[in-house]
């Protein structure tokens, strides 16, 4: 089939960017497609290069991929063109009308709120704020009404589709982990969406028939930048030290220090099973002592 899925297993720093980037080259994909929020970042090393992407895909190390944004994506336009900047890939860029723009407003709110900061752990990029203006059927601006994306804006469902029927092979990156999916994570330390397969594809506007491989990525421990529940955690500041330098186990939108416990082989089977994972990837294998 011809759109591969990448996702994460575990709490969202699984290393998926690193994973997209190399598949998006190893498969010469014709389209590298990206859903989800800014909250999320993928860290990719290319041409001696370090890219902190939180928006544009990793695929872009292919210079024959185009790059696509599905409706599911929220994008803070500031962002967006700093990466499409630092890519030059700008001229390969695609966006669905109905991808959601995340107004000053919706960080602001989401800032300003004690509970989302504290307890649920938000990185306070203004997502969730976004994401709840869009269920409650609220005013919002697309996409489609941002001047400065007018000129990437396409119907993408129509395009990839019709993409599909002529035998293009596609690149599907999700963003984030099983464990902070909305539907099946560990709520309430979880984000504003589901962070599935399944999901990913309707947020791409692709149908379930034409997925192919589904890559679970995972480490072989369990990190998490915000509260949530880490088995066996690591408290020991020495030992700590080593993935958060060696291991760059550092939020790459948060900045903060992410916390480290032990593999969760439920969380795995869960991974697995709701995915209909066919394929695994494991990165930070460098780390296990």
């Amino acid at each position: 089939m011809p759109v591969d899925i990448v996702g994460g297993g575990q709490g969202g720093d699984e290393g998926t960017g690193k994973i997209c980037a190399y598949l998006a080259v190893k498969g010469d994909y014709d389209y590298s497609i990206r859903v989800g929020g800014p909250n999320a970042g993928h860290t990719i090393f290319f041409n001696d290069k370090i890219y902190t992407l939180k928006t544009m895909p990793g695929g872009f190390v292919n210079k024959r991929a185009k790059l696509v944004l599905g409706a599911g994506t929220y994008i803070i336009t500031d962002w967006l063109e700093k990466e499409i900047a630092l890519t030059g890939a700008g001229n390969r860029l695609l966006i669905d009308p109905h991808a959601v723009i995340i107004e000053p407003r919706h960080t602001a709110s989401e800032r300003a709120d004690a509970r989302m900061m504290g307890k649920i752990g938000s990185v306070g990029t203004g997502l969730g704020a976004a994401v709840r203006d869009r269920i409650d059927r609220k005013p919002l601006r697309f996409a489609k009404d941002e001047p400065r994306l007018k000129k990437y804006i396409k119907d993408v469902p129509e395009l990839l589709n019709k993409a599909l029927a002529r035998g293009s092979r596609m690149l599907l990156e999700g963003t984030q982990g099983m464990k902070l999916s909305n539907l099946h994570g560990e709520y309430p330390f979880v984000t504003s969406r589901d962070t599935t397969a399944s999901t990913f594809m309707g947020e791409a506007g692709l149908g379930p028939k034409y997925a192919g491989e589904v890559y679970a990525v995972f480490k072989p421990y369990v990190t998490r930048v915000g509260p949530g529940m880490v088995a066996n955690e690591i408290k020991d500041k020495k030992v700590l030290s080593r993935y958060h330098t060696v291991g760059r186990e550092v939020g790459s939108v948060s900045g903060r220090l992410r916390r480290v416990g032990a593999f969760d082989m439920d969380v795995a089977r869960q991974t697995v099973s709701i995915n209909s994972a066919t394929r695994l990837a494991i990165t930070h294998i460098d780390l296990l002592e």
